[in-house]
């Protein structure tokens, strides 16, 4: 029980601060994800020595494939950063499982991350194009849209049953959305920035042309140590690169750790009550 708390307590007290981070500098310094690697996996050692029991140690393995291997494809999808593949291993480690579950804690946060880094990015998204409403300019079917797409989402849980209607709402949410994610994207999120403020895994929009030829192709992997050095080479030339600015995510896995510390799986839970 010790160790349980112990590990309940770093992942937390770790997400509060990587989300702080995030949200002030769009990265999670890679240091700070090695020392969460380095002390869950220094807890899950210990927990086992003590204990002897192998199924503290069973899981992690599985948690490691299964997280960060969706992590991984969400990275190369050009949707996550390094910095959340990092963080997500950290809590693959030092949450893989605990004593007397049923269903192991990391499966659970896989699930619940997924619904509610959905939402999420929505709200996130809203949340922008509010700010900087006055750059956005909506066509009238685009505002026609917006009131469908909530009275639909309001009439849902009153025609179907609270597992379906909320997977549908997610859905028509989701695709809906598309149109006005794609609007912020181009007015907001996609800035000019100085090659000399440029970091690694920054989002090229388009590939760096010089002379009419591609000098750094954009990845959806973001700028790698190589591009940097490739770029820094011609800051005369070209002053100035397109970069996409992604959302901070770590939020998400810090409301997702603590849905599922509370309640368990959001889809088990819906499930259970239609």
């Amino acid at each position: 029980m010790l160790f349980e708390i112990l590990s309940i307590i770093t992942a937390v007290i770790f997400l509060t601060i990587a989300s702080r981070e995030d949200m002030k500098t769009r990265e999670v310094p890679d240091y700070a994800s090695y020392i969460l690697i380095a002390a869950a996996i220094f807890i899950r050692v210990l927990w086992f020595m003590l204990d002897w029991d192998f199924n503290i140690l069973l899981w992690v393995p599985i948690a490691i494939g299964v997280l960060g291997g969706f992590s991984y494809l969400m990275y190369k999808g050009g949707q996550w950063g390094g910095g959340d593949v990092k963080v997500i291993v950290g809590i693959a480690i030092i949450a893989s499982s605990f004593p007397k579950e049923i269903i192991p804690f990391s499966i659970n946060f896989l699930f619940n991350t997924l619904i509610v880094g959905a939402f999420y990015g929505i709200i996130a998204m809203l949340f922008l194009a509010i700010k900087n409403i006055r750059k956005l300019k909506f066509s009238t079917k685009e505002k026609l849209l917006l009131p469908i797409i909530l009275a639909i989402c309001i009439l849902l849980p009153y025609l179907l049953p609270p597992v379906i209607s909320f997977l549908g709402i997610l859905i028509i949410i989701s695709l809906s959305s598309l149109i006005y994610i794609k609007k912020v994207e181009d007015k907001i999120m996609n800035v000019y920035v100085p090659i000399r403020k440029l970091t690694e895994g920054d989002w090229l929009v388009n590939d760096v042309k010089l002379n009419g030829k591609v000098y750094v192709k954009k990845r959806n992997i973001g700028l790698t140590i190589s591009d940097l050095k490739k770029l820094n080479k011609v800051k005369n030339k070209i002053k100035k690169v397109k970069i996409k600015i992604g959302i901070p995510f770590v939020p998400a896995f810090l409301i997702s750790f603590l849905i599922t510390l509370l309640f368990g799986n959001l889809l088990i839970k819906l499930i259970m009550l239609s």
